[in-house]
C-alpha cells in the first residue's frame, strides 16, 4: 500500500492549552462506538461524568453533550480530562484523530493535516508554494482494497492535479491569475465551456451565501457583520508577496484534499469543483480583509491576522456538513460562482492580475 503525505504533516503536533481556536469548543464531538462502550465502563467520577455526558443526537450519533458550547471534559486550563486521567489511546476517534485526514483510494492513501486547526494553517503557511511537495512511502502493513475507481481515469486525474500543482508554483503570474488559469485548464480537461454572463457583484454574492449559513464560531461571526456593514473601499486590497504566497498554498492544498475525489463522480464538473471551491475562499479572504481593513474595525493586514480567516473559513464552511453541501450547490447552479465569474473578479482587481 503506497502512503502519500504532504510535506508539513510530519511536524504537526497539537499544541493543546496553547491553541488560539480549540477542537475543544464550539464542535460537536461524535463518539465511536468503541470508545463510547469503553467510556461506560469506565469507574470513579470521570466515568460517571463520562456517561452522563454522552448523548445521541437527532442523526443517531453520540456525542458529548456540549456546555456553554464548550466540550465538558476541557477544563478550566484549557486542557483534556479524558487525556489528563485516561491517556492519549483514550480519546474518541474524533479527537485523537483531528486534524489529521485520511483519503483511502484502495490501493493508496493520501494523509493531510486540515487548515481548520490554527496550527496545521501555521504550518501550511509557513512554506513557499515550491517547498510544497507530496512524499510517498510504502506500508505492507495495510491490506489493499481493491480500488472503486477506473485506473486510468485515476492517473489522469494525477496527472492532471500535479499540472495544477506547477501551475500555481510558477511565479511568473500573480497566484490569481494562476487560479484563472487553473479553472481553465480543469474546464479544458472536462470537456466543459461555459460563456461569460452578466452576474450579480461577487462580493455581494459572496456575502448574500455567507449570511445564508450556519455560524459556529462568535470570532466568524463579527468578521461577517463587519465586513457586510462596511462602506465599500474606495481602494483595492494591497496585494503583498504574503497574501499570494497564502493564495497558491491554500489552493494546493485544496486540490490535494479533493481533485482525486473527481474518480467517483458520475460528471465532469467535479473535477472543476475543488478550484471553484478555492477561488471561492479566495474571494471571501479577499472581501473581509478589505473591508475589515479599510473600515478599521478589524485590521487584517498581516499574515497572522489574515490566517484566521483562512483557518475559520475551513472550520466554518468545510466542516459543517449543511455549509458544505450548500456551497457545492451553489458552485453547480449559481452563475455568480461559475468559473468565468471568478475570473472576471480576479481580473476586476486589477494589480492582483
Amino acid at each position: 500500500m503506497r502512503e502519500i503525505y504532504p510535506s508539513h504533516y510530519a511536524a504537526f503536533h497539537c499544541i493543546a492549552g496553547a491553541c488560539p481556536d480549540s477542537c475543544c469548543k464550539e464542535w460537536e464531538i461524535v463518539v465511536d462506538t468503541a470508545s463510547a462502550e469503553r467510556y461506560r465502563s469506565v469507574s470513579g467520577t470521570l466515568g460517571e461524568r463520562l456517561r452522563q455526558a454522552m448523548i445521541t443526537d437527532a442523526d443517531g450519533d453520540i456525542v458529548f453533550q456540549e456546555h456553554n458550547s464548550r466540550c465538558p471534559f476541557w477544563n478550566a486550563q484549557q486542557l483534556c480530562d479524558i487525556h489528563g486521567e485516561l491517556g492519549e489511546d483514550a480519546l474518541c476517534e474524533t479527537c485523537r484523530l483531528f486534524p489529521r485526514i485520511t483519503q483511502d483510494y484502495g490501493d493508496f492513501i493520501e494523509f493531510d493535516i486540515s487548515p481548520a486547526c490554527p496550527e496545521a494553517a501555521r504550518l501550511l503557511f509557513s512554506m513557499t508554494p515550491k517547498q510544497w511537495q507530496l512524499t510517498e512511502r510504502s506500508s505492507p502493513a495495510i491490506t489493499e482494497e481493491p480500488p472503486e475507481y477506473a485506473a486510468a481515469n485515476m492517473r489522469r486525474l494525477q496527472e492532471q492535479r500535479q499540472a495544477l500543482f506547477f501551475r500555481l508554483q510558477d511565479d511568473s503570474a500573480s497566484a490569481c491569475a494562476q487560479l484563472s488559469a487553473c479553472l481553465t485548464l480543469a474546464e479544458q480537461w472536462a470537456g466543459v465551456s461555459q460563456e461569460p454572463a452578466a452576474v450579480p457583484y461577487m462580493e455581494e454574492a459572496v456575502l448574500s451565501f455567507l449570511r445564508s449559513c450556519e455560524v459556529l464560531t462568535s470570532d466568524w461571526k463579527q468578521m461577517l457583520e463587519q465586513a457586510a456593514n462596511a462602506p465599500e473601499p474606495e481602494d483595492l486590497l494591497a496585494y503583498t508577496p504574503a497574501l499570494d504566497q497564502e493564495i497558491r498554498l491554500f489552493t494546493m492544498d485544496m486540490l490535494y484534499r479533493y481533485y482525486l475525489r473527481a474518480a467517483y463522480a458520475e460528471t465532469p464538473e467535479a473535477e472543476i469543483l475543488p478550484l471553484q471551491m478555492a477561488a471561492f475562499a479566495v474571494c471571501v479572504v479577499l472581501l473581509y480583509s478589505r473591508r475589515l481593513e479599510y473600515s478599521r474595525r478589524l485590521e487584517f493586514h498581516t499574515a497572522e491576522q489574515r490566517q484566521r480567516i483562512w483557518q475559520l473559513f475551513v472550520k466554518e464552511i468545510e466542516y459543517d456538513g449543511n455549509n458544505l453541501e450548500e456551497l457545492e450547490w451553489q458552485l453547480e447552479t449559481n452563475a455568480a460562482f461559475s468559473p468565468a465569474a471568478f475570473r472576471a473578479y480576479f481580473a476586476s482587481l486589477g494589480g492582483v492580475q
